[in-house]
């Protein structure tokens, strides 16, 4: 997957730059959004705009069990956000 088709992904899906949305809301099977967020997150000149944080459990209930936490190289993750810099990217 393209670093601007991701992109446009998230943007669909949080609304706008700036916003944590869960990972699953990317509309990506677990392990192919494992592995291409994983990717990203290693290239520097991505990382820098992006951001992955891990809610509370309590805060993940209401998601299906298999879909709550992500594994983000050997992190656990629940949410992606991307700062409006990345599009200086594509």
């Amino acid at each position: 997957m393209t670093l601007s088709s991701l992109i446009a992904k998230y943007v669909e899906a949080a609304g706008g730059f700036g916003r944590a949305v869960h990972l699953s809301f990317l509309g990506l099977p677990r392990e192919e959004t494992e592995a291409i967020i994983s990717a990203f997150d290693e290239d520097y000149q991505v990382s820098r705009y992006l951001l992955l944080t891990r809610e509370s459990d309590e805060a993940l209930e209401a998601l299906p069990a298999g879909n709550r936490v992500y594994t983000i190289n050997g992190y656990e993750c629940s949410h992606i956000c991307f700062q409006p810099g990345v599009q200086n990217l594509l």
